[in-house]
C-alpha cells in the first residue's frame, strides 16, 4: 500500500461521495465529464482504480433516462448501444471505464488524518459497511474511531447496530459515516456518537485536514442541549443527578449533583469554597462525595477519578 499523502479537501469529499457508491465505484465518464478538475488527482495518484468496463450507460437526454445495454461492435472495435430516435451510437472506450476506491488506502489515510497510530491495524466489522480505525487521544480524551458507509439501507441499518453493540467496551466513540446528513432512528449508546464525515473537515483549507475543535465539540457535546448536558465521554442528566461516563452509569445525591453541576459550568475547574457554598453545605468535599454501602461511609466512585485535587484548594474534572 502506498503511504499516505496529502489530498485536497475537494476529492477527498468526492472519495466520500463515492464510498457511498453500493460498489464504491464511478464511470469514467461521470469522472472526467463532470469532476474534470479532480480526476487527475484521483486516478493518478492511485485513490481510483479501474475494475473494468461499464455493463449499461446512462444517456442524458433521453425521455426515459433509462439505462442502454452496451454491444461490442467487432469491425469497429468499441462499444456501442441503440435508441429509436438515434439508431446506433458508438461510445468512446475511455468512458466506459469504470474505476473504483481503494478503500484500504482511504481508511489508512483517514486514519492517519485522525492521528492514529499506523501500529493500530484498521478492523472490519461488518464487510464492506463498517471498519474500526483505532483510537487516538483528543484533548485529554482518548476515543474510538470508526468509519461507516451507506446507512441508508435498512439491512446495512440493523448490521451496523448490531455490530456496535458488540463494540460497547469501547467508548467513547465517535462514528464517522458518509452522506451528508446525520441518519435518524439509530439508537446508539450514550458514549457513541455518529457523525457526518464532512462536519469534521476544516473548510478554509484546499488541503484536507481534520477540524480537531470539531471532534473535541463531539466529546464535549453541545452547550444548551435539551436532554443531557457534557460530551460522549462525559454525559449528565439535566438535574445532574446520573453521570455516564467511560460507559458506565453513576447515580448522585443532592449535593454531589450540585458539586458536579458547578464544575462543569465553572469549566471543568472551581474552588472548593464554590463548590461547597452550590451544594448548600460547609461538609468537606470528600465527606459529600461518599456514598452508604451495607451502613458503611465509602467513596463515591467518581472521588478521585473524575474529580480530582489539584491543590490549593481547586478541584477539576479529569476527563
Amino acid at each position: 500500500m502506498r503511504e499516505a499523502k496529502n489530498l485536497s479537501r475537494d476529492a477527498f469529499a468526492l472519495l466520500v461521495r463515492i464510498m457511498d457508491h453500493p460498489r464504491m465505484a464511478i464511470s469514467a465518464s461521470l469522472l472526467l465529464e463532470e469532476f474534470s478538475r479532480l480526476a487527475p488527482e484521483l486516478i493518478d495518484g492511485g485513490w481510483l482504480t479501474p475494475v473494468g468496463n461499464q455493463a449499461a450507460l446512462a444517456v442524458p437526454g433521453e425521455d426515459d433516462h433509462s439505462f442502454h445495454e452496451l454491444v461490442w461492435d467487432s469491425e469497429r472495435k468499441q462499444y456501442k448501444y441503440f435508441t429509436p430516435s438515434s439508431g446506433w451510437v458508438f461510445v468512446a472506450a475511455d468512458t466506459m471505464k469504470r474505476h473504483a476506491v481503494d478503500d484500504d488506502r482511504f481508511l489508512a489515510f483517514l486514519q492517519h488524518r485522525l492521528g492514529i497510530p499506523g501500529s493500530q491495524p484498521v478492523t472490519c466489522l461488518h464487510d464492506p459497511i463498517l471498519w474500526h480505525l483505532g483510537s487516538a487521544r483528543f484533548d485529554g480524551y482518548r476515543a474510538h474511531l470508526y468509519f461507516v458507509r451507506r446507512l441508508d439501507g435498512p439491512e446495512n441499518r440493523v448490521a451496523f447496530l448490531r455490530a456496535m453493540r458488540r463494540e460497547i467496551g469501547k467508548t467513547p466513540a465517535i462514528i464517522l459515516c458518509t452522506g451528508k446528513k446525520e441518519p435518524v432512528d439509530l439508537e446508539l449508546p450514550v458514549d457513541q456518537a455518529l457523525v457526518p464525515i464532512h462536519q469534521l473537515m476544516v473548510r478554509d483549507r484546499d488541503v484536507f485536514s481534520v477540524d480537531e475543535d470539531a471532534v473535541h465539540a463531539v466529546l464535549r457535546g453541545t452547550p444548551g442541549a435539551d436532554e443531557s448536558r457534557g460530551g460522549i465521554g462525559l454525559r449528565f442528566s439535566t438535574d445532574y443527578r446520573i453521570v455516564h461516563w467511560n460507559g458506565e452509569q453513576y447515580k448522585l445525591t443532592k449535593k454531589q449533583s450540585a458539586v458536579l453541576e458547578c464544575l462543569h459550568r465553572e469549566g471543568g475547574r472551581a474552588h472548593k469554597d464554590l463548590l461547597c457554598a452550590e451544594a448548600c453545605t460547609n461538609e468537606d468535599l470528600h465527606r459529600i462525595m461518599r456514598n452508604k454501602v451495607d451502613g458503611k461511609w465509602v467513596q463515591h466512585p467518581l472521588w478521585n477519578t473524575l474529580i480530582k485535587s489539584e491543590g490549593n484548594g481547586y478541584y477539576y474534572l479529569d476527563h
